[in-house]
């Protein structure tokens, strides 16, 4: 919105309302339910696919149509300073060994990365569900659990000052700021994955007001104001137009359904 200011729109500001509740279900359902005019969007996350697969929601995917995508955060997986210092030890020790493993909330994208990365690697993770990914800090930091998923962006300070360790990241490439870690793929792992994030609209959005918001978006989201301030809050800018990102996040759900079992199951 700050980039934005009055420069788009016709001179029309961008107005944020938070609606916090059920994991960005009312939120999700506010949006997918409003006037679909134009006037009311949504802050698009991983959480629109990962809703409508695993929980009671009046919503799907479909119901949404992406205007561009401005984040991705890698998952990385991170212990606390433990006996296993490196990738390869952590992964001979879950084989034979139950870690315990917190996340920030069931069916979350660090849940999720955490299944799938134990389903490919026979790995027996047992899981300690928080509320948040502060408490989720709290269960690393204090020694409650074994290991964690979490976003690169909220690890890197961490991980300089040698609170946690960096095993593995979901990237498609090494983050700057934590250049000692590897991604899972140069570790033989084929896992990329983190969170998304993102802008969409109702899906009944008629298609000149749809392609009028995405044109402007797209200015928005690729300007020198917008990435510079990303960059200052610390996240990781990743940009896909809306057609990319509605290709990328139809594939997270098609990826995610042959999880569900799983998940319904940890």
């Amino acid at each position: 919105a700050e980039a934005a200011g009055k420069d788009y729109f016709d001179g029309k500001s961008l107005i944020v309302e938070n609606m916090a509740g059920g994991g960005a279900v009312i939120g999700h359902t506010a949006v997918a339910n409003a006037d679909p005019d134009g006037y009311t969007l949504l802050a698009y996350t991983s959480a629109v696919v990962n809703n409508p697969l695993l929980k009671d929601v009046t919503y799907t995917l479909d119901s949404f149509k992406t205007l561009g995508m401005v984040c991705f955060d890698p998952e990385i997986l991170v212990p606390p300073t433990a006996e296993y210092k490196t990738y390869d030890e952590f992964v001979e020790y879950a084989k034979t060994h139950t870690v315990k493993v917190a996340t920030p909330g069931h069916s979350t994208a660090h849940h999720i990365a955490a299944i799938q990365f134990a389903k490919d690697l026979g790995l027996k993770f047992e899981y300690l569900h928080n509320d948040s990914a502060s408490v989720q800090m709290q269960q690393l930091m204090g020694g409650h659990c074994d290991a964690a998923f979490m976003a690169v962006g909220e690890t890197v300070s961490q991980i300089k000052d040698g609170t946690i360790i960096g095993l593995a990241m979901g990237g498609e490439e090494r983050n700057a700021d934590i250049p000692d870690v590897p991604t899972f793929t140069e570790k033989g792992e084929d896992l990329v994955a983190g969170a998304f994030r993102g802008y969409a609209c109702p899906a009944g959005v008629p298609d000149d007001v749809y392609n009028y918001l995405v044109s402007e978006f797209d200015k928005i989201i690729t300007s020198d104001k917008f990435i510079d301030a990303m960059k200052e809050a610390s996240i990781p800018y990743a940009y896909k137009n809306a057609a990319d990102f509605q290709a990328y996040a139809n594939q997270c759900s098609k990826d995610l359904e042959a999880l569900v079992p799983e998940l319904k199951g940890n």
